[in-house]
């Protein structure tokens, strides 16, 4: 299936998105560095750029500006979070082990500290401390404010009654936590490291001292940047007090007038009136604001797609289309959501894209591993501990969807091809299989660890996946064993990805090994989880290509300082551009504004700058978003950016083109969708229908003779398809691991209750009467678990856990209602029971239009045969659900005899599957020389109906005896069923094929 656009939107491909963009602004910063610093003056200046993409960029145009046969002495160029650590001369030290060091000042404090609660919560307490320090905020004022509001909520606490101990440590938490601060800020420094914040305070006060001392700091000259911190902008204050220090922001008049309502150009407004800055610190050399998203022509579109992955195969088709215009475009897909990296990758046509570079990496968390690993850990989290409360340790039973999706991943599959290669084991060859099959085959919900290991016949692979995690130790152990498998499945490949996962996988695993090696304090499975996540989190795998080449394939913060002719954004709604309203923060909202330490409103107002940066010298934009309602999206709101852009830009800007357009889908041949205008249409899917030769009649004609029942019979009727499925092509139905009994199984359970509780009476040819009830009432509970234990036979769902146990006691009830009211019908008791679960059948010779005879053979099984006090016998059919008694009135008010007759053996409805249930049954009973009064239906449901017969009267109407009437009906249901013109065809009641087993085959 491929996707094309609107008429519209390929119309947008206009000659006039192709002209000659403003320069750049990494360009005129590389031409001005070379024409105001010659020779080599260059070499003593630094420059600091927003990100490493924007220093490589700008080494490029330096290169691009100096004269050929001229030498060029480069700057110290630098990324500021680079440059930053560069000055306070520390490392920053990984998250993990901050945590951990975080962990013992906190137990020094805190004996009865609990890690798995400190895991929680501890990450965020350090990106706090971080923020704290990245924007110099004094730590003392800010942990007074906080135990001041603490105490407050304490204040209004104790006037309570005995405050749990919980909240109790809860306020001594706040009251100790600048203790904790100091102490791990402490040990910090002593060893050396930092969080990303106090290298950044630490640099700082490296500079000022550095200043205040004296010393000349080279020439600074700032390039692009954004949104500060507080130790950026204090940073760049002291180096321009001294004059050592240049600005240069890329900002927009649009955004940057003082009167603009527009936040993206809230932080560089304030910088602008604050530091006192010159024209040209706002890239303009007249003194006026640059102005070129309200002059500069460009051509905008809004691209509405399906759902979330299509966006990946629409960039592609727009970026084609761009290339085939204007090859030599600077052209940047920007990824707002990284989750969405594959599906551009993908998507990207490799004959109009050969080169392009990917600068953001794939997440860890996006490989199909990690997926693997994920599986994993949620089979031993959901799994069930049966073992000594107290330890908690135990034999863990394991949840077989768990177990059966794992065994299934791709990775292990790949693993599975490669031992069935292995010829010096052949007792493993399809080993992953069978265990599945044995899981379904057992019926298995839960599995003990020791069973699973038992079914994979020792192999490493099960052990490692299966055996029980009781520390990290046992999980990273684990993990060591399942790469060093997997690998072997890929040592043959050694460009494959999934060798690129694999040792990504393995370095991870190895640092947190090394991170937690001898340490008294043992992590739980699911703090180990969260720590190796937050490690996957941040891992990326980088890509290799073309760092200047024309497309660029990266996320929004990475296009800061960069400029593109045409600019693809996806993801423009809400919710993602921009992020949604979170606090990532331990601090209370009042005390990050108290102390300026950047909201979530900060985060927005840098998101808006970006945007809106990168929109300035593009000439072409194309904004992908999800519409309303698709799936794959959070709101389906378009973005913010978007309403701003036709309600504010496009009315100032009378060069700009706006397009709102929907992508749609353009069905290959195979498919059955097709295009029209805008909208998507489907064709009517062809009808599955099987004509009646000769081999399909003789299959039939066997059918026959081998035995019809009631439910074949009304199979046929209801859907022939299915009754070709079931009976003649014999399709089985995919086996699976039922957990609670089904409603044929709870069925069968109130049937063997209710069978083996009459038993004696049919046997001893006994009536059952109103004294023998009380016995039989108080054998109830003991038969409905016999019958229960008996149903779930070597299956691992026990009958008393769960639904079944529901199932169990209303099984109980169901018969002990029936029991309880006997008594209470007319005529009920004393009952005389002939027999229970007899086979009821006859023989019916059948003569063909050909002259032909054929001997139909009908067969039923009847819940019970009552002896009536006229010597006539009654057949019971029991029904766990609700029947009422009209639903056995076939014959409609004032419809004749010969209507009903045939609407007998033609009409499809559950109605009329009950009238001729009970109406073979009869017949079979009569037709073996049995006089039969009728047949009729207990509902369980509908007790107070008592049995419930169907009024057939109508068949005997004409005179025709009963035996007659229906030798000649089913006469005529053998003929239509053998009938060459009649095919076999699925039924129009779609109703039907909710719950039927063949609905896939046939496209329902």
């Amino acid at each position: 299936m491929s996707y094309t656009t609107s008429p519209a939107l390929a119309a947008s491909l206009s000659p006039a998105a192709a002209e000659a963009a403003p320069v750049a602004f990494l360009t005129q910063a590389a031409r001005d560095l070379v024409a105001r610093y010659p020779g080599s003056e260059l070499s003593d200046v630094v420059v600091v750029v927003p990100t490493r993409r924007a220093v490589v960029y700008l080494k490029n145009e330096l290169a691009l500006a100096t004269e050929v046969g001229t030498a060029l002495w480069s700057p110290r160029i630098a990324a500021m979070e680079d440059y930053m650590v560069e000055l306070a001369g520390v490392q920053v030290e990984e998250p993990i082990a901050l945590q951990l060091m975080l962990f013992d000042i906190l137990r020094d404090i805190d004996k009865k500290l609990d890690f798995d609660q400190f895991v929680g919560w501890s990450g965020l307490l350090l990106q706090d401390f971080s923020n704290l320090d990245q924007n110099l905020a004094y730590p003392a004022k800010v942990f007074d404010y906080l135990t001041e509001a603490k105490a407050l909520e304490r204040w209004a606490l104790e006037q309570m009654p005995a405050p749990a101990s919980t909240t109790v440590a809860y306020f001594r938490f706040w009251d100790d936590l600048e203790k904790v601060y100091w102490r791990l800020r402490k040990r910090m420094e002593q060893q050396g490291v930092a969080y990303p914040g106090l290298a950044y305070r630490l640099a700082v006060e490296h500079v000022q001292n550095m200043l205040n001392n004296g010393q000349k700091a080279p020439q600074h000259i700032f390039l692009g940047l954004g949104s500060l911190s507080k130790a950026e902008e204090k940073l760049i204050r002291l180096l321009l007090k001294q004059g050592r220090a240049e600005v240069r922001f890329d900002g927009d008049a649009f955004y940057l007038e003082q009167d603009s309502p527009n936040r993206a150009g809230q932080h560089l407004r304030r910088y602008r009136t604050k530091w006192d800055l010159p024209p040209e610190s706002f890239a303009s050399t007249t003194g006026a604001l640059p102005d070129l998203l309200r002059t500069l022509p460009r051509e905008i579109q809004f691209v509405g797609v399906a759902n979330a992955s299509m966006q990946g195969k629409v960039a592609g088709q727009l970026l084609a289309a761009s290339r085939l215009q204007n090859p030599r475009a600077k052209v940047a897909i920007v990824l707002p959501d990284e989750t969405l990296l594959l599906p551009v990758l993908h998507g990207l046509p490799p004959e109009a894209v050969p080169e392009y570079n990917v600068t953001m990496g794939l997440s860890f968390q996006s490989t199909p591993l990690f997926n693997l690993v994920d599986l994993l850990f949620e089979v031993h989290l959901t799994g069930i501990r049966e073992g000594s409360p107290e330890t908690g340790y135990g034999v863990p039973r394991y949840h077989h969807l768990a177990v059966t999706k794992l065994l299934q991943h791709p990775f292990l599959r790949r693993y599975q091809q490669w031992l069935d290669k292995q010829e010096n084991a052949p007792q493993y060859h399809g080993l992953l299989e069978q265990v599945c099959n044995q899981i379904i085959k057992r019926n298995a919900v839960l599995l003990p660890a020791s069973e699973l290991l038992q079914l994979g016949k020792q192999h490493p692979l099960v052990d490692a996946l299966f055996a029980t995690w009781d520390t990290c130790d046992d999980i990273i152990a684990a993990c060591y064993t399942l790469i060093d498998l997997l690998k072997k499945a890929y040592q043959d490949q050694h460009s494959a990805m999934e060798a690129e996962y694999l040792y990504l996988f393995f370095t991870l695993v190895k640092r947190l090994d090394s991170v937690f090696d001898c340490r008294e304090q043992r992590l739980s499975v699911r703090s180990f989880r969260r720590f190796l996540y937050e490690q996957m989190a941040r891992t990326r795998l980088p890509f290799s290509g073309e760092p200047i080449a024309d497309v660029q394939v990266m996320g929004l913060l990475e296009t800061r300082a960069l400029d593109f002719d045409h600019v693809i954004i996806l993801s423009c709604n809400e919710n993602v551009l921009p992020a949604p309203k979170r606090s990532n923060s331990l601090f209370p909202y009042d005390v990050l504004r108290e102390f300026n330490l950047p909201t979530y409103a900060d985060h927005e107002a840098a998101t808006a700058h970006q945007f809106w940066r990168l929109l300035q010298r593009a000439r072409k934009v194309d904004l992908l978003h999800v519409l309303p309602g698709a799936e794959g999206t959070r709101t389906g709101e378009r973005s913010r950016f978007l309403l701003q852009i036709e309600n504010d830009l496009a009315p100032q800007n009378p060069g700009l083109v706006l397009r709102d357009v929907v992508a749609t889908v353009m069905a290959d041949s195979a498919d059955n969708e097709a295009v029209e205008g805008d909208t998507i249409t489907q064709t009517p899917v062809g009808d599955l229908v099987l004509e009646k030769d000769f081999d399909m009649l003789t299959a039939l004609r066997g059918v026959l003779i081998r035995g019809l029942s009631p439910s074949a019979l009304n199979q046929f009727l209801n859907c022939s398809l299915q009754f070709y499925f079931a009976r003649l092509a014999k399709f089985q139905e995919a086996e699976e691991v039922e957990e609670k009994l089904g409603a044929d199984g709870f069925g069968t359970v109130v049937h063997e209750v209710l069978e083996n509780l009459l038993r004696p009476f049919a046997q001893e040819k006994r009536p059952l009467t109103a004294p023998d009830l009380p016995a039989l009432l108080q054998q109830v509970p003991t038969e409905v678990a016999q019958a229960m234990r008996q149903e779930e036979d070597e299956r691992h769902a026990r009958p008393d856990e769960g639904l079944n146990h529901v199932l169990g006691q209303v099984a109980a009830q169901l018969v002990r209602r029936y029991l309880e009211g006997l008594p209470e019908q007319v005529g009920a008791l004393p009952l005389q029971i002939s027999g229970l679960e007899e086979i009821l059948q006859a023989e019916i010779p059948v003569t063909l239009p050909g002259g032909d005879t054929l001997q139909l053979r009908l067969y039923g099984i009847a819940d019970r045969l009552d002896e009536l006090p006229d010597g006539r016998l009654r057949v019971v059919d029991y029904k766990t659900g609700l029947v009422h008694a009209h639903e056995l009135r076939l014959q409609k008010r004032g419809e004749d005899a010969t209507a009903a007759t045939q609407r007998l053996l033609t009409d499809a409805t559950p109605s009329a599957d009950k009238v001729r249930q009970l109406w073979l049954y009869r017949f079979m009973l009569e037709r073996s020389g049995r006089p039969a009064a009728d047949a009729a239906i207990i509902s369980l449901r509908n007790l107070s109906a008592g049995p419930m017969t169907a009024d057939m009267g109508f068949l005997t109407e004409d005179g025709t005896s009963f035996l007659d009437k229906g030798q000649e009906l089913l006469t005529n249901f053998v003929h239509r069923i053998l009938d060459p013109a009649e095919p076999i065809r699925k039924t129009d009641d779609l109703l039907r094929c909710q719950y039927c087993p063949y609905k896939g085959i046939c496209a329902r």
